[in-house]
């Protein structure tokens, strides 16, 4: 539907080169339907069929945003969609008051797919979104300006609506009032989804009470839908650094897997990793012969060059 955070979404999404953006507002919902001749009306048809069936494994990413389940969609598109996510593809709801109400989003067979299940509450009161644990470790929301300290209050502007909502699977990463889900990230077979559980993003937009960073906020979820490789909270890289291999673990476990380096010779030793941050462990080992160094924690892997890329 529109909707004041309809124009945030866009202009981020039309301002991004690499994004490709196929956009349709419903303007006219399926009761005001009157006798007039389709070859008469300015608006083009809703292209379901072709949009849910024929081409849907072509998107990288499908937005719901302030979607009511109108009628519009037969239920099998829902399924196709929820398909779609499994086998790779990316969903986001962006959720308004109808996502707590009978025409929810979440009566349709995309539940199988969500992490967050609505109450049917609405919190209608001012309230700082804030990080969570998850959120301060998470690549998407860990670094976004005027986070402040764990604990802290948050440098940027308060919202006023959020929608409840039970999480069932996924992570946290930002609260609400009370403490409750405002934005949801999860892995589903082999895609991903996220869940916004407000429409008050574009306040930050506004500048309203300072504003807040929300295009950072959206670049960063969309991108992580699409698997940015820089925001992959399960991540290992290496590179030297002043004659050392400098080896980065990122990872929302409590402690990192033990890492072991291979050197150009062929022999393997472990290396030490210390805490840098929530989520991120560094170490180094002495990188003291030239070629390829090998890190590996038996499930990711990392290598990095010591001397000329292109010797004699």
């Amino acid at each position: 539907e529109p909707n004041a955070g309809e124009r945030v979404w866009r202009a981020f999404l039309k301002g991004d080169p690499s994004v490709d953006l196929v956009h349709f507002t419903i303007l006219r919902p399926p009761e005001k339907q009157d006798m007039t001749p389709l070859d008469e009306l300015s608006l083009i048809v809703f292209p379901t069929e072709e949009l849910f069936e024929e081409k849907l494994s072509g998107f990288d990413l499908v937005i719901f945003d302030r979607y009511s389940a109108r009628g519009i969609l037969p239920m099998a598109y829902y399924e196709n969609i929820a398909a779609y996510v499994e086998k790779g593809g990316a969903l986001l709801i962006s959720a308004g008051p109808e996502f707590a109400g009978p025409m929810s989003i979440y009566r349709t067979p995309l539940s199988a797919v969500l992490p967050a299940r609505p109450t049917g509450r609405i919190v209608a009161q001012p309230f700082k979104p804030q990080l969570s644990d998850d959120g301060f470790a998470h690549p998407v929301t860990g670094t976004l300006a005027g986070a402040g300290p764990k604990g802290g209050t948050p440098g940027w502007g308060r919202w006023f609506r959020l929608i409840g909502a039970e999480r069932i699977s996924g992570r946290t990463v930002m609260t609400g009032a009370g403490g409750a889900p405002l934005l949801v990230l999860d892995r589903v077979g082999k895609g991903r989804v996220a869940e916004l559980l407000s429409d008050q993003a574009w306040l930050w937009a506004r500048g309203f009470e300072g504003g807040g960073p929300e295009a950072e906020l959206l670049r960063r979820t969309a991108h992580w839908l699409m698997r940015e490789p820089q925001l992959e909270e399960e991540s290992l890289s290496a590179r030297i650094v002043g004659g050392d291999v400098a080896v980065e673990r990122r990872t929302m476990a409590q402690t990192p897997p033990a890492v072991r380096l291979t050197d150009p010779a062929g022999k393997t030793r472990p290396v030490a990793m210390a805490p840098a941050g929530p989520g991120l462990w560094q170490g180094r080992a002495a990188a003291d012969s030239l070629g390829l160094y090998h890190v590996s924690d038996g499930v990711l892997s990392a290598v990095a060059a010591a001397g000329p890329l292109n010797p004699k």
